[in-house]
């Protein structure tokens, strides 16, 4: 268990293994290394030079016999938080450098409906922020469980709001108040007859990321590009600010949804 959490920390396997050897035995010749570890003579010289190298160990002499010593474990921390401090510093440098760079869409694709729920999950990674959607609700074929019970309670808890736009339908209308009554979500209604044929839902969320899921295929695709990210927000926008506002949204039903997670 113990060599395994230092692996965790960034320790190779065998590393691992002889520094704690080296641990138990106080000091320790070669010998006395590979015989507990079991590990080849030839393994462990070259393993001791590296451990020598992070300062995890040390070396005296006992005549012409080499004797190895284990440092404190705390060092160990003092490491991690010096690499810490120095990635931390390096940084904004890095940022500077990726944002410089005009990159490809990074594009993801999930089948099945775990596939479908993946792009959901993605959209609660990041608190505080708003889901732009486009929505065809009655389509929606995740299960009351997930949706209801985990996903909706879920967003509501980290506070991201939502805006959805959807056709005009009756059965739209309905799904439409009960989502409005359980989670912090404002609805928008489309009336053309050629928009109710949408059978995609389409998400914009984080700032650069995009989600399509299609019900019938049972497919989800995660899109991240700041451009496409950046030019989607604009039309959805611009519905938005055309469509009048929906009539059935209570705005004390939004504040009760929030008093009740703050």
């Amino acid at each position: 268990m113990i060599n395994k959490k230092l692996v965790e920390a960034g320790l190779e396997e065998k590393e691992a293994l002889i520094y704690t050897t080296i641990l138990e035995l106080g000091e320790a010749t070669i010998a006395k290394i590979a015989r507990k570890s079991a590990i080849k003579r030839s393994t462990v010289y070259d393993t001791l030079e590296n451990l020598k190298k992070k300062g995890l160990i040390s070396q005296t002499n006992y005549g012409k016999r080499p004797i190895f010593l284990a440092e404190n474990p705390q060092k160990l921390v003092e490491s991690l938080e010096k690499k810490k401090k120095m990635l931390e510093e390096s940084m904004p440098e890095l940022l500077s450098i990726m944002n410089l760079l005009d990159k490809k869409p990074v594009i993801r694709y999930f089948e099945g409906l775990n596939g479908v729920k993946e792009v959901f999950e993605d959209t609660l990674r990041l608190k505080d922020q708003e889901i732009l959607t486009w929505f065809p609700y009655p389509n929606i074929n995740l299960g009351e469980d997930y949706f209801w019970k985990h996903y909706i309670p879920e967003r509501v808890k980290r506070k991201i709001w939502a805006r959805a736009i959807v056709p005009d339908i009756q059965a739209n209308r309905e799904y439409a108040k009960e989502l409005e009554e359980k989670a912090i979500t404002k609805t928008r209604f489309v009336t053309d007859s050629a928009f109710s044929g949408l059978d995609l839902e389409i998400k914009i969320y984080g700032k650069t990321k995009l989600g399509i899921i299609s019900y019938e295929e049972d497919l989800g695709i995660i899109i991240e590009s700041p451009k496409i990210f950046n030019g989607l927000k604009a039309i959805f926008e611009t519905m938005w600010n055309l469509l009048p506002e929906n009539k059935n949204f209570q705005e004390k039903n939004l504040q009760n949804t929030v008093n009740e997670i703050e």
